[in-house]
């Protein structure tokens, strides 16, 4: 159970369309389909429901018993905890193609562990085609249900069979619930850290950690609880550079990064202490600023660097992102775990910055003793704000009503900005502005 709610896990070989399958049920698109094998790497849940019965569905990376290198034992291993974590699995097979060896040793695996098993034979996309059925009876659990994730044939019967034998009874639990709880996605280029930070910050090796540059191509999330607080965190893909031609899964694995950017409350931008930011960096910053997400630079690697270096690049990238000069640093080694410390520290300051509201009369009265010393002029024209009032939270959102149009007028609007940064903080938080005249 997580959460109160049954988990069940959808095993199999790879490629088979494990994700396909999770992207019908769940109505969405969240899970990254490709034609290569094993894009899923890590186990990742999602919510579903048939006939108003609630459960987690867990993807996970295929598993080949013959891994040819260190990722893929890792991979094995994430499917292996998935096993673990079932209430129920869901035992898929390609009914295209014959009987493999590894199909033979899944079944030995997943029947080891005496739990529910399901199983459902996926690309059955019409009645006629040559498939593979009698061949799967050899592995001892019957005829599968013949389904087509890609079509969507047969996956209510499989449905039917999922809820008929888990337990629902916590099924008066509101999935709406959970949405109250903070998301902190954790964002940065390919390989300098995410996955890392990531397991240390929920002490379980939940994602895969590897030096291959691009490891973690979906976004994996986890709920924990620190000082009675609960956050959801979310491991994300390395953002690279945009280039003119990209590949079709690394242009979709940027994609869900930014969606979950969007979603997030906090993003915590990891930057390689090693090396000098670069233009990159400031970018995935300027994301999450733009679509109204908080941000929390964090220098990673720090044991891996010398403290000249450290601070070198640090000033260096302060420097840099003088547009965002209430952005807080922090410099943490998630091997060591030296400056983890600071990490809730500073999310939860910056969760208290993103709700806080301003009255009416706090604003104006810090306006109208501003303009007594301050006066800007456009076109022969003096500026005056007539009135100033927050109209929304999380972030904080303003409406501001003046004597003339400001839309375009960067130095008032930088104006308007910085004297609430200055007089009420928003810490580490974008601001959005409406304005009226």
């Amino acid at each position: 159970m997580k959460n109160g709610l049954a988990v069940v896990s959808v095993i199999g070989k790879p490629n088979i369309g494990k994700s396909t399958l999770i992207n019908r049920i769940c109505i969405s698109r969240d899970a990254i389909v490709h034609e290569e094998p094993m894009i899923t790497r890590d186990r990742k849940y999602y919510k579903a429901n048939w006939n108003d019965k609630y459960f987690y569905i867990l993807d996970t990376g295929g598993i080949d018993f013959k891994p040819i290198d260190k990722l893929s034992v890792q991979i094995v291993l994430q499917s292996k905890k998935a096993i673990d974590e079932a209430d129920l699995i869901v035992f898929l097979v390609n009914l295209k193609e014959s009987l493999s060896s590894t199909d033979e040793d899944i079944s030995k695996l997943i029947r080891k562990t005496n739990k529910k098993i399901i199983f459902a034979g996926n690309k059955w996309d019409s009645d006629k085609g040559n498939y593979f059925t009698e061949d799967y009876l050899k592995l001892g659990f019957g005829y599968p249900i013949k389904i087509s994730a890609m079509h969507g044939i047969g996956v209510g019967d499989l449905l039917d069979e999922i809820v008929q034998n888990i337990n629902v009874e916590s099924n008066n639990i509101k999935i709406s619930e959970e949405e109250i709880i903070p998301s902190i996605s954790i964002l940065g280029k390919p390989n300098v850290g995410k996955s890392t930070l990531f397991n240390t910050l929920i002490n379980e090796e939940r994602v895969i950690v590897n030096d291959i540059e691009g490891t973690t191509r979906d976004s994996i999330d986890s709920i924990i609880k620190f000082n009675n607080n609960e956050y959801r965190f979310i491991d994300t893909s390395g953002l690279k550079k945009d280039k003119i031609v990209e590949e079709d899964l690394e242009y979709y694995s940027k994609l869900r990064t930014i969606k979950t950017i969007e979603k997030s409350d906090i993003g915590l931008v990891l930057i390689d202490s090693t090396s000098e930011a670069s233009r990159q960096d400031i970018n995935i910053v300027d994301t999450c600023l733009k679509s109204g997400t908080s941000v929390i630079v964090i220098f990673s690697k720090t044991d891996k660097a010398t403290i000249e270096e450290i601070d070198n690049n640090f000033k260096k990238f302060e420097k840099k992102l003088r547009f965002a000069d209430y952005i807080p640093f922090l410099k943490v080694s998630a091997l060591t775990r030296k400056g983890m410390a600071g990490i809730f520290k500073n999310i939860d300051m910056v969760l208290s910055e993103r709700s806080k509201s301003i009255s009416d009369s706090d604003l104006m009265s810090v306006f109208k003793e501003k303009e007594k010393n301050s006066y800007i002029y456009k076109d022969n024209k003096k500026y005056k704000l007539k009135f100033i009032r927050q109209i929304g939270t999380n972030p904080p959102y303003f409406i501001v009503f003046s004597n003339m149009d400001i839309y375009r007028i960067a130095n008032i609007k930088n104006f308007i900005e910085k004297t609430i940064r200055q007089n009420f903080g928003f810490t580490g938080t974008p601001i959005n502005f409406k304005y009226k005249y």
